[in-house]
């Protein structure tokens, strides 16, 4: 059965470089951010923009400032379940039987696991893949 809470989606511009997201990362994990959420794009002023979804507003209003990142906030549905086949149609029949139109939708199911997507330059996938598969984790 699926569960949906209304969320709060932070939308901020970072510059378009290498380590950028990961400093972003390592600060967050420092203030013991916690996302239910996270996408990064690239933007083709050499920006990137970056939209999350914390567990914990307040706790990362606190931090955003800190980190003078500007947030704008958006209110959104965060809808989990799992997935018994069909929860996904039945939550769009919702939708189209309030008459409601989807601005954006994202989604991933990667057997009840938590996963990430990382999406890169073409040209880099296979040494990526290559490096990320031939190290060494402990």
């Amino acid at each position: 059965m699926p569960i949906a809470k209304a969320c709060t989606l932070y939308s901020f511009t970072l510059p378009d470089r290498p380590g950028v997201l990961l400093a972003l990362a390592n600060r967050m994990r420092a203030a013991d951010i916690t996302l239910l959420s996270l996408w990064a794009r690239s933007n083709e002023d050499q920006t990137s923009t970056m939209r999350c979804i914390p567990e914990r507003d307040a706790q990362f209003r606190d931090f955003a400032k800190s980190a003078e990142l500007q947030p704008d906030e958006e209110t959104v549905i965060h809808v989990s379940t799992h997935e018994h086949g069909g929860d996904f149609i039945r939550v769009l029949e919702t939708v189209a039987t309030l008459n409601a139109n989807i601005d954006a939708i994202e989604a991933i199911t990667l057997e009840n696991k938590t996963g990430w997507v990382i999406t890169t330059d073409k040209s880099h996938v296979d040494s990526l893949l290559a490096q990320i598969n031939d190290a060494t984790y402990s």
